[in-house]
């Protein structure tokens, strides 16, 4: 019994958690920069190729551009916003598999897969936050304008993209700043902080707000996932919420017409201050709920034939 305590122990030290997973046998100190140059030619292409495609299907609709190179129709402008950043995800997988040697699957978790069952526990977990804020905010201030209704052919339409591509454009972001990077850097580091800092400032700059709350509550919410992701040892959690913020945003403003993705503006307080009190539980509670379920946090490399107790 003895012999078998230790050869489990032998494997337990050979655990690897969720941000150290890039930093593989085949890992040299200039593979992460040759990574992130390959991340940004690779998304390029990729944007291009996405670019051609959407303005080839509008012309053969009949949209066109405006003055600013948006595209006239709204709705157009909409659904191309969100696949532009979904792209971003092969990408990422890609890049992964090429510059760092590595299965695709260990971006998404310390199991080397994305593990479903628990990324649908935690989506679980942000409708219901979500749907308490919306109907404590109804109920204080409901602000349902009938005149705005765009009608049910813009609605399923508005709600179509929020079910299809909203989810791949969060997730695109997730496996980008939670995943990669955080361990791209770690790879470097060997601890996952420095790489959440400044992924997290990332993140905020990669969205348009000009209000300091709005840039604080973006703040709050990447360094959230961040831990998230490193205590449930995969990208599950920030994906849940993240998928779920997003397509709850659209939806709602699709009841009032196509929403803008302009995202400037003055913002108050209470604007901003249920979301982030809704990561800060979120983020509590599943971590917790991580726990409880026994949720892997590390990766558990298959012992070897000659183990004792395999």
């Amino acid at each position: 019994m003895s012999l078998q305590r230790e050869s489990v122990a032998a494997v337990d030290a050979q655990a690897v958690p969720y941000h150290l997973l890039a930093r593989t046998a085949a890992h040299r100190w200039w593979r992460p920069l040759v990574g992130i140059l390959l991340l940004l030619g690779v998304a390029a292409v990729f944007l291009v190729v996405t670019a051609a495609v959407g303005m080839g299907l509008a012309v053969l609709v009949g949209i066109g551009l405006d003055a600013e190179g948006s595209f006239s129709a709204p709705l157009w402008e909409f659904g191309f916003g969100f696949a532009t950043i979904a792209v971003i995800l092969p990408a990422v997988l890609l890049t992964a598999r090429w510059s760092q040697r590595r299965p695709v699957g260990t971006v998404s978790s310390v199991e080397g897969r994305l593990r479903w069952r628990w990324l649908l526990h935690c989506g679980g977990w942000a409708v219901l936050g979500f749907a308490v804020i919306a109907a404590v905010e109804f109920a204080l201030a409901p602000d349902w304008d009938a005149a705005s209704w765009p009608g049910w052919p813009t609605f399923l339409a508005v709600l179509a993209i929020a079910v299809t591509l909203v989810p791949l454009q969060a997730t695109a972001e997730e496996y980008l700043c939670r995943g990669w990077l955080v361990q791209t850097f770690a790879s470097w580091t060997r601890t996952p902080w420095p790489g959440a800092l400044a992924t997290s400032v990332l993140f905020v700059a990669l969205h348009d707000y000009t209000e300091p709350l709005v840039f604080a509550d973006l703040f709050i919410f990447a360094m959230a996932m961040c831990w998230l992701t490193i205590r449930t040892g995969g990208l599950e959690a920030a994906i849940a919420l993240h998928v779920v913020n997003n397509a709850t945003f659209a939806v709602f403003s699709g009841a009032q017409g196509v929403p803008s993705l302009d995202q400037s503006g003055s913002y108050s307080l209470w604007d901003v201050l249920p979301t982030t009190v809704l990561t800060v539980a979120y983020t509590w509670w599943i971590d917790r709920r991580a726990r409880r379920l026994g949720i892997a946090t590390r990766s558990r490399p298959a012992p070897s034939a000659g183990t004792i107790g395999a």
